[in-house]
């Protein structure tokens, strides 16, 4: 995780205030699938008011309207879900912004941003 200040500034990116970082991973799926692509995976922790706020200020998804957001489901080998297991996470939503990938699990309280990049 020494490198989370560096990731995260690939996108300009942030976490929830106050989150917690529980584990930052490459994006091997996502590198096999796309040529030339790379990325990280950033689960983190962060309370339900955070959470909220971040999703209002950095997605087009607003912050009131997560529990009615769509379920996330995988729908191609490069979608920003392929490096996350779905299976293992209740009621997944999530939302893209810039080059990053929102997952959220509802109710909630833990999250993964997936910053990804590169080209053919």
């Amino acid at each position: 995780m020494e490198h989370l200040d560096e990731i995260l500034a690939i996108d300009g990116g942030s976490l929830p205030e106050g989150a917690e970082v529980v584990s930052v991973e490459p994006a091997v799926n996502f590198a096999e699938a796309y040529p030339g692509g790379w990325g990280y995976i950033i689960e983190f922790t962060a309370s339900d008011q955070a959470i909220r706020e971040y999703t209002e200020t950095y997605t087009a998804v607003s912050g009131d309207l997560i529990e009615k957001h769509s379920e996330a489901t995988h729908v191609s080998k490069t979608d920003g879900l392929e490096d996350i297991d779905l299976k293992n996470i209740s009621n997944p939503m999530s939302t893209d912004f810039g080059n990053a990938t929102l997952v959220l699990e509802r109710p909630l309280g833990r999250g993964w941003l997936v910053i990804r990049g590169g080209g053919r």
